[in-house]
């Protein structure tokens, strides 16, 4: 019994000290992280490089019109985002008395090459064969889903004219229109 009883002790101890022993000598160890960064891109529609989304279009407009006149203009529309986008564009317009003049202007956008191709004799327009708005009544015109990638950029060329039918109710008549552009990403 008394070999037993040792050999129980010794078994006892031979475990308690194999476990200390153990738990004395450390193992090699290591961790590592992995960072990642996420940026949502933009979206941002530059006309004729206006920063702040407005823009007066002066190039277009026209005082002291006659029937038959024409104006020609360029506008440039960016993608200065980071993301592909597609664009729109609204015609509205005011009338500032009763004569209805933005009914009786005419527009016409055509895309052209460059500004330069946009000139005061209708060349570059009457050559273009991209339509962006067909020639209709000035308070209609709009420009349906063109897409243009990130840093992209294209000209479009206005015509603007008061028919020579235009008859004297236009006389000294006024119409403001506002030309609404909208980017949506691609």
């Amino acid at each position: 019994m008394h070999i037993a009883r040792n050999l129980r002790l010794v078994l006892c101890f031979g475990s308690l000290s194999a476990l200390l022993w153990a738990g004395t000598f450390a193992t090699f160890t290591d961790s590592g992280t992995a960072d990642s960064t996420f940026t949502a891109g933009t979206v941002d529609l530059l006309i004729s490089s206006e920063a702040d989304d407005a823009y007066a279009f002066t190039a277009i407009e026209m005082s002291n019109m006659k029937p038959g006149d024409v104006k020609y203009a360029p506008l440039t529309i960016a993608n200065n985002g980071t993301l592909g986008f597609s664009y729109t564009m609204a015609t509205s317009a005011t009338n500032a008395d009763s004569k209805g003049l933005k009914d009786q202007l005419t527009l016409g956008v055509k895309a052209v090459a460059n500004s330069a191709a946009c000139d005061s004799a209708g060349v570059g327009y009457a050559a273009s064969t991209v339509t962006l708005t067909s020639s209709g009544a000035l308070s209609a015109g709009a420009i349906s889903s063109r897409t243009l990638a990130a840093s992209a950029s294209e000209v479009a060329c206005f015509r603007v004219e008061l028919p020579s039918g235009s008859g004297d109710a236009f006389q000294a008549a006024t119409t403001t229109a506002t030309f609404t552009f909208s980017a949506t990403q691609s």
